[in-house]
């Protein structure tokens, strides 16, 4: 798929120093909140976690770093490659990585259900059946009573501006719209946004599985 084929290179090309603009290393949100207790182990009820489009693993490593059994999926296998490394350096042990489709029907190595469902930037990036199915999964990955976290660029497409270089535009439109959430999410999920935001025209939603 020519999608992947350019993250491919992209990552080939960070690894060689460049700048990958969507992977800025572990979350700040994630790590407020599992170091404050609101995400640890304990709180979310058990320690299996799964971070959907985990890149070259930051937050994967982070969470295996802090008591979870976590598993990275993205379909790079050149960036899941390089997470194995990182892994390995990090000595996370009970960090784990598959290359797979995030929106597929079925994650091929990937079982749940999950206590803890991490999703970093990746949402609004999908169109059409690759959002829904990427909805779908957060939904069924989720164990019942245990949280996603989810991080996107989150605006009114009216809102952007013509063309822009540090975001989504109208040319680009890569967001999620106000109430959106709900219309992906259903009854499936209560949410929490947090405050302050992470930025302009962006959200951090904390999610319960009901």
């Amino acid at each position: 798929m020519p999608r992947r084929a350019v993250y491919d290179l992209l990552y080939r090309i960070g690894a060689a120093g460049a700048s990958r603009g969507w992977e800025v290393g572990v979350g700040p949100e994630l790590i407020r909140l599992v170091e404050e207790g609101s995400l640890s182990p304990d709180a979310v009820g058990g320690g299996r976690a799964v971070d959907l489009g985990c890149g070259s693993g930051d937050n994967t490593i982070y969470l295996a770093q802090h008591g979870f059994d976590a598993v990275g999926v993205d379909f790079s296998p050149v960036a899941v490659e390089q997470a194995r490394v990182k892994a390995r350096d990090a000595d996370a042990e009970n960090a784990t990585f598959v290359v797979g489709d995030i929106a597929a029907e079925r994650i091929d190595g990937v079982e749940g259900p999950f206590d803890l469902v991490v999703v970093y930037n990746v949402l609004q990036d999908l169109r059409g059946e690759k959002r829904t199915g990427l909805a779908r999964n957060i939904t069924t990955l989720t164990r019942p009573g245990g949280r996603a976290l989810l991080w996107c660029w989150y605006a009114p497409v009216k809102s952007l501006p013509l063309v822009s270089y540090r975001g989504p535009s109208r040319l680009a439109p890569f967001v999620i719209e106000p109430g959106e959430e709900r219309t992906l999410f259903g009854d499936a999920f209560s949410f929490e946004r947090l405050e302050p935001a992470p930025g302009p025209r962006k959200a951090c939603f904390v999610m319960t599985r009901v």
